[in-house]
């Protein structure tokens, strides 16, 4: 057999270094003049520091060599369609942005509308209406609240496949920054929030915001009538991303618990409590356009962490979050 490429410049390379060598050669046979892959092989033989030979081998490699080329290639492929496939659904997703603000934009001004000249007409004729007409429109403005909520909900969810930028926030900063926010709210159901020390995590501090908001209001909104609510807020640094990884000052992840003393939940239903407009309690009951948690849900996936939350009916709800200290660990 004859080499289809020069062997000499393996022997000098190899000679030149005195180390062993390994590479892949095409070899000609002479009868069909076929190519075929060779895995070529180079050992030095010393005595003391000098080579006194070179033992060498050729193994034929031609069929794992044609699969490998093949299989490349099929990555390779796969990886463009990928690519465009990745391409076509930025597109999409700054279309569907785009088309969410537009109809929230023009929802929200009829809806305005009808919200403020409803609440005008009962404010004017309060008194000179009919109960029933007046009942209705109570409900038409109780009708458009609720959907002003849901506008600005829906605008939340969609904004959150933009990207932002990671930065180390304080948690114990954006706790209170929410207990001010709700500072009327607290203060008329005498509620109690006891926050520990919590982490610098590097987060999107908008969007990690809206999961300790969201589930904040559900602890306040799914209290129970005879009770003050009691809402408790705890973190510790962990080794693992694992709900129940062990507790190590050096990790790079926080666990962060959120406990109430509400309603609670069944757990059967846990999957369904953070998926959008999934709902387990009456519209009429309680407030809320089934959302909040799945954005919750949402901006931990963004932030490579994990959320679930633990619960029996009557007994109080526990969620647990999991997040990356810092970005740059997260594999």
């Amino acid at each position: 057999m004859n080499s289809a490429v020069p062997i000499s410049g393996f022997w000098q390379n190899a000679i030149a270094s005195h180390l062993p060598l390994s590479a892949d050669v095409c070899i000609r046979k002479q009868l069909d003049n076929e190519y075929r892959y060779h895995l070529l092989n180079l050992i030095p033989v010393k005595e003391g520091q000098t080579i006194v030979k070179w033992v060498g081998t050729f193994t034929d490699i031609h069929e794992q060599k044609l699969a490998s080329d093949l299989l490349e290639k099929r990555v390779e492929e796969r990886t463009s369609e990928l690519r465009k496939m990745n391409d076509a659904l930025e597109i999409s997703n700054i279309d569907l942005q785009q088309f969410v603000s537009v109809v929230s934009h023009d929802l929200k001004e009829p809806q305005r509308k009808i919200q403020v000249f409803s609440s005008i007409v009962l404010k004017k004729s309060n008194e000179r209406l009919d109960p029933q007409v007046s009942d209705y429109l109570n409900k038409i403005t109780e009708s458009s609240e609720r959907m002003t909520n849901l506008i600005n909900d829906l605008m939340d969810f969609s904004r959150l496949s933009v990207d932002y930028k990671f930065q180390y926030t304080s948690m114990n900063d954006v706790i209170n920054n929410i207990i001010a926010d709700h500072e009327i709210l607290i203060s008329e159901k005498k509620a109690i929030i006891n926050t520990g020390t919590l982490p610098w995590v590097e987060v999107v501090p908008g969007q990690i915001r809206q999961v300790f908001q969201n589930i904040i209001s559900n602890a306040l909104k799914f209290a129970c009538k005879d009770q003050p609510p009691v809402v408790n807020i705890s973190a510790e640094i962990i080794a693992t991303k694992d709900f129940n990884g062990v507790a190590d000052k050096n990790g790079n992840y926080c666990r962060i618990i959120i406990a109430d003393n509400g309603i609670g939940f069944n757990e059967k239903y846990l999957d369904r409590i953070f998926t959008i407009f999934q709902r387990l309690n009456s519209r009429n009951e309680y407030e809320g356009t089934g959302i909040g948690l799945a954005i919750a849900k949402k901006v931990i996936d963004k932030h490579n962490g994990l959320l679930t939350a633990r619960s029996k009916e009557g007994e109080g709800a526990t969620f647990i979050i999991i997040l990356p200290i810092h970005q740059t660990i997260v594999q």
